[in-house]
């Protein structure tokens, strides 16, 4: 897994863990946005199977996570930050980028 420093102190900080990484990279959603940057997030309509399959792992529902990507292989893309999705990231970069 390839993150940034600032990733790393968002992961702590939220207490985000490796598995919720590794579900966003299986499950998850890519939003592509400018500059070759991309956001991670779970599909409303997977989010209660995966968080039903996943009862160990804390806050997986909103997690979301902004990378660089690298097209040939998605799991080795940089990871920029790491949070929760309360503020409804996805709906605010649909209205700045579409």
């Amino acid at each position: 897994m390839n993150k940034t420093k600032h990733a790393n102190e968002r992961c702590s900080q939220r207490g985000i863990k490796e598995k919720t990484i590794n579900l966003l990279f299986k499950e998850g959603m890519v939003v592509r946005q400018n500059q070759g940057k991309a956001l991670v997030i779970f599909p409303n309509k997977k989010k209660q199977a995966i968080e039903k399959k996943n009862l160990k792992i804390k806050n997986i529902q909103n997690a979301y996570m902004v990378i660089l990507i690298n097209s040939i292989n998605l799991p080795e893309s940089k990871i920029i930050t790491i949070g929760h999705d309360y503020k409804n990231v996805y709906k605010q970069t649909l209205k700045k980028f579409h």
